[in-house]
């Protein structure tokens, strides 16, 4: 999830065919909803469904870059419960909760490593608008008011390549301090 960005329904529906050429194509995501009586099966629990990603139409996909070594590890896809069946978000939630408290790390959840990998390219100095691409929305708007924020060391990018771009053209008395 944090080297693709993937969200947790997203994660649960990867197989081993979307692995491509070092791609990751993203078909659909598995969903959840506890308050919806159409996903209830006839014994009343809630049941895990296929929907079309988040900001897509079905039959719509993404595709994320993908590390390298991922693709050794296709064969271990999809995730499945222990019965063999679809396993649905808020399980693998309430396993990483408990996990994270038995374990006695800081609080944090299975979107934060979406976060992180989102914060690791953004201020490595990957553009936001390739970041938006990764992620998935169809508008770099979604990314740029969730992550915009973690893009300011380029305004210190901006400001080095004007400065170096136009300080021969300025009054040397301008320029003292300029370079550093």
């Amino acid at each position: 999830m944090a080297c693709g960005g993937l969200r947790i329904g997203e994660s649960l529906d990867v197989f081993p065919e979307n692995f491509q050429d070092g791609t990751l194509r993203l078909r659909r995501q598995i969903v959840w909803y506890r308050d919806r009586d159409r996903d209830r099966d006839r014994d009343g629990l809630y049941t895990a469904r296929y929907a079309p990603l988040k900001h897509r139409k079905e039959g719509e996909w993404h595709d994320v870059p993908l590390l390298e070594f991922f693709a050794a590890y296709a064969d271990r896809f999809p995730v499945l419960n222990q019965q063999g069946g679809m396993t649905y978000p808020g399980l693998v939630r309430n396993s990483w909760d408990r996990a994270v408290k038995r374990l006695g790390l800081r609080d944090y959840t299975p979107h934060d490593l979406r976060r992180k990998g989102t914060t690791v390219t953004l201020t490595n100095g990957v553009a936001i608008h390739e970041v938006s691409r990764w992620l998935g929305p169809h508008s770099t708007k979604v990314t740029v008011d969730e992550y915009g924020r973690l893009a300011q060391e380029g305004r210190e990018r901006c400001r080095q390549v004007v400065t170096t771009t136009f300080q021969g053209y300025l009054p040397e008395e301008l320029t003292v301090g300029l370079a550093a």
